[in-house]
């Protein structure tokens, strides 16, 4: 259990416990659903042999049929090969990279939203404001999903330069190279070092930034989010570098970021080892 001003932080009520873990499970089923469905289509499920081949097989049968629905345009979507990019080329690309931060970040935040369940529970016994902790930890994938937004316009920028291929990945080994290294450095800076004390320091930070009401609740988690977004972002640019639709880089970052987080007793070990590996791995693919 956690103390504050040395009174003991309870455990929240199994009811709002299961309703956060309900919502959570909910999430987290939709979007690696979606990024399941996308690999399937792309062919880049991991020990899938004949992933590419379903993706021709349903393209076909879309095409024969001439109808396709919102889901299947979503989870086909290419980048195009050849000729301008349509305004529906950006919306699915944002909707992309959105659905994709919402699996990889919610993990991540959990033992926080479940911390603030619990300090809402013990305010709710002692007749203070509470709010919804699903609150929270909507600000806080709000604040990814405009990071989803920003990062969308440099991957186009990517297609047009002939970095990235329709498949999403490099076409050339010093743009994965100079990203891989470039990761590895900001493991080592102050900013990284900053941002990261702040993820791994959830009680502190709900208590330095504690705000009632529910609309105090969406705030934490929204400038909570950006903290996180500080800490992980270069992590995040790692995909331009192994495929964009890389689903086993997708899980070895989301399991990356959730044992960073909670790394708090090595900080630097962890930090500094994982910032050496990217920097040897970047100049080994240009040797």
């Amino acid at each position: 259990m956690e103390s504050v001003n040395n009174k003991t932080i309870e455990k929240a009520p199994l009811k709002d416990r299961m309703t956060v873990y309900i919502g959570v499970l909910i999430i987290l089923i939709v979007s690696w659903g979606y990024i399941i469905g996308m690999g399937w289509n792309m062919g880049t499920l991991p020990f899938v042999e004949n992933s590419s081949m379903q993706m021709d097989m349903s393209q076909s049968m879309s095409m024969d049929n001439k109808k396709t629905g919102i889901l299947d345009t979503i989870l086909m979507w290419m980048p195009p090969s050849q000729g301008e990019w349509m305004l529906k080329d950006f919306l699915l690309l944002f909707i992309m990279w959105s659905v994709m931060m919402i699996a990889m970040m919610t993990p991540s935040i959990l033992p926080m939203v479940m911390l603030f369940t619990a300090l809402n529970a013990n305010k709710k016994r002692d007749n203070q404001p509470s709010a919804s902790s699903l609150i929270l930890l909507l600000g806080y994938l709000i604040s990814w999903v405009l990071f989803s937004l920003v990062i969308t316009f440099p991957q186009y920028g990517m297609h047009k330069a002939g970095l990235l291929n329709p498949m999403m990945e490099p076409t050339h080994a010093y743009l994965a190279s100079a990203v891989l290294i470039l990761a590895g450095i900001y493991q080592f800076t102050p900013f990284k070092d900053a941002c990261l004390s702040v993820c791994q320091s959830p009680l502190s930070f709900l208590m330095n930034n504690w705000k009632d009401g529910n609309f105090g609740a969406f705030l934490i988690g929204y400038k909570h989010g950006f903290y996180c977004i500080g800490c992980c972002w270069f992590l995040m640019m790692t995909l331009f570098a192994l495929g964009v639709m890389n689903i086993l880089w997708v899980v070895v970052l989301t399991l990356f970021v959730m044992f960073e987080k909670l790394s708090y007793r090595f900080p630097l070990l962890f930090r500094y080892s994982t910032g050496a590996i990217f920097i040897v791995w970047g100049t080994m693919l240009i040797l």
